[in-house]
């Protein structure tokens, strides 16, 4: 899975900071190197968190079957940290970048 052509929607492209896109890239390849097994469905919610006086952003990736979660911290410029979902999905010809409110 996730190892055919890839596609990005317009808000994916334009609501996710490069950075951001970037982290979520390099979490779904690890994930396909070490994972036994992937959903065709991945999540990622981005959340803006606040710890010890700091705003970071924070991704939490998820698969349901099998279960799978990981969480990363980032320190980026507050204007770059965001709230939403972002899922890709793997439909066996190719896996698409999008946010869940395009799905």
């Amino acid at each position: 899975m996730f190892n055919n052509q890839a596609y990005m929607t317009k808000g994916f492209q334009s609501e996710i900071p490069a950075i951001t896109q970037v982290i979520i890239f390099d979490c779904l390849e690890k994930s396909r190197q070490s994972l036994e097994e992937m959903d065709y469905l991945q999540i990622f919610q981005l959340k803006k968190i606040c710890s010890n006086g700091t705003v970071l952003q924070e991704i939490l990736h998820k698969q349901e079957v099998p279960a799978f979660e990981e969480s990363i911290l980032l320190e980026l410029p507050e204007d770059q940290i965001i709230n939403t979902k972002v899922y890709i999905i793997d439909d066996g010809d190719h896996h698409t970048f999008l946010l869940a409110s395009e799905y």
